[in-house]
């Protein structure tokens, strides 16, 4: 693997969120200045077709509530579950399991076996929910 493929890679799997092409390239301009964006889109596609990573297609809330296309995060085992504020953009990914009687009752009234999910929850962490408690006091 190239220098810059590498730090592509390197950067996703850090990231604490699913960043986009943007947020990537800034990021790996700090250890490989002089990559451009072209790469870093090449780079995506080759290791999301190697299945380093999983792309994500859907737009979702992003910071300030602005949708987000083409986020893209490291390949998991097909289960994912992530909490993001709408407001910070904060995320906090699940990992304890929570989504299993969901993921059971959906098998149940789907017919469906279930291989994998995405579930993603929208709301305010607990900072910007306490401030918006406060500037409506």
């Amino acid at each position: 693997m190239t220098r810059q493929r590498q730090a592509v890679l390197d950067v996703l799997k850090r990231a604490d969120s699913r960043p986009d092409a943007v947020w990537v390239h800034e990021q790996v301009r700090k250890v490989v200045p002089d990559i451009t964006m072209a790469t870093i889109q090449r780079t995506i596609t080759l290791l999301r077709e190697a299945g380093f990573i999983d792309d994500m297609e859907a737009e979702t809330p992003g910071k300030g509530g602005r949708a987000r296309r083409g986020a893209v995060r490291p390949a998991s085992d097909g289960v994912h579950c992530e909490v993001r504020c709408v407001r910070c953009g904060h995320v906090v990914e699940i990992q304890d399991g929570c989504c299993e009687d969901l993921v059971a009752r959906t098998a149940s009234v789907t017919g469906f076996v279930i291989t994998g999910h995405y579930l993603d929850f929208y709301g305010l962490c607990p900072h910007c929910a306490q401030e918006r408690g406060r500037t409506r006091s």
